[in-house]
């Protein structure tokens, strides 16, 4: 029962940073037979598995160059400040099936500055905020398929900026089988299906690796498609990660004008590549400080109807360093 929880705790998880308007946290499934311990160790090794957090991240300036409807539209430097909360509820459990929520809710301000205009639509310096609120309910079941383990996961997301509707509805599935499991490694692989306009691709593989180096005591965490991290506990209830990890974000804006008529969600897929130091105290609270190099993998404009492959505005930006500091809840 330790085995399969393990596993289902880490199904959940490889989704759960994969985008703030993709795949949500989930959480422990109702097979889960563990103690209070085992969660509470997986969470202090998953940020993503914690009951509740907060962020703030500051961004530098990074480069950008925008095409409408493939035409060169304008160029500039933008800078992105966001601050992003979340909170895992408590799963309600029966005969092998969880259902749990989680809420995300993320500010962010972006400064456009220094603009050069190809066009005689102008794109003229600005400084906007905007608040995202996401709410996510997750189902999972465990079952067996040729006598092996199997978990499969449904996750229905309603996005918007505001609490009187609803902007966009997303929708996933995954399954993953439980491969390996020791005292220092795991590993799970499965598939992740996403219904899902920003989305770039419609299908992803989950890898999931864990392995703990005795002699160093460093620890390998491989979750693909979220990302790779090392990480070392330096001191008592004191952690030192280095690695690289993907989310995704969307903001909502109404224009009214000759350049975009309408509702349009601005979209970003990231990847943070960076150090980030770790030091528990008060038995469950985490405060977390990093810092590193932002990639941005796409910035996409959509009106309503758009998707992906046909945005009429896309824009390149480059990279840019970053900042954040966090404090997050184990559980209750």
């Amino acid at each position: 029962m330790k085995i399969k929880a393990f596993f289902i705790y880490i199904l959940l998880f490889s989704c759960a940073l994969q985008a703030q308007n993709m795949v949500s946290i989930s959480s422990v499934h109702p097979a889960a037979d563990t103690t209070s311990a085992g969660k509470r160790e997986l969470a202090i090794r998953y940020p993503a598995l914690r009951q509740f957090g907060v962020s703030a991240s500051s961004f530098g300036y990074s480069d950008f160059d925008s095409k409408l409807d493939d035409q060169d539209f304008a160029n500039g430097k933008i800078k992105t400040e966001r601050i992003t909360t979340f909170f895992n509820s408590p799963a309600i459990q029966w005969s092998g099936n969880s259902l749990s929520a989680t809420v995300f809710y993320t500010y962010t301000a972006i400064e456009l500055k220094d603009i050069t205009n190809f066009t005689d639509s102008q794109l003229i310096p600005l400084t906007s905020d905007r608040n995202t609120i996401d709410v996510a309910v997750n189902y999972s079941r465990s079952d067996r398929i040729f006598n092996h383990p199997i978990i499969y996961s449904l996750v229905a997301r309603g996005i918007s900026d505001n609490l009187n509707s609803v902007k966009r509805f997303n929708f996933n599935g995954s399954f993953t089988l439980p491969i390996k499991k020791t005292e220092n490694s795991s590993f799970s692989v499965g598939l992740l299906v996403l219904i899902d306009p920003s989305s770039p691709i419609p299908v992803e593989p989950i890898i999931n690796y864990y392995h703990k180096f005795l002699s160093s005591g460093l620890e390998l965490i491989v979750d693909i498609p979220t990302g790779i991290n090392l990480k070392k506990e330096v001191a008592r209830n004191a952690w030192v990660i280095l690695g690289s990890n993907q989310s995704s974000f969307s903001t909502f804006y109404n224009r009214r004008d000759n350049l975009l008529d309408g509702k349009v969600s601005y979209n970003t897929i990231e990847l943070k590549s960076g150090a980030a130091f770790e030091y528990l105290f008060a038995k469950n609270i985490m405060l977390s400080v990093g810092g590193g190099i932002n990639n941005y993998f796409s910035s996409r404009l959509f009106k309503d109807g758009e998707h992906y492959s046909n945005a009429s505005f896309t824009s390149d930006n480059t990279s840019a360093g970053y900042v954040n500091a966090g404090i997050s809840l184990l559980s209750f």
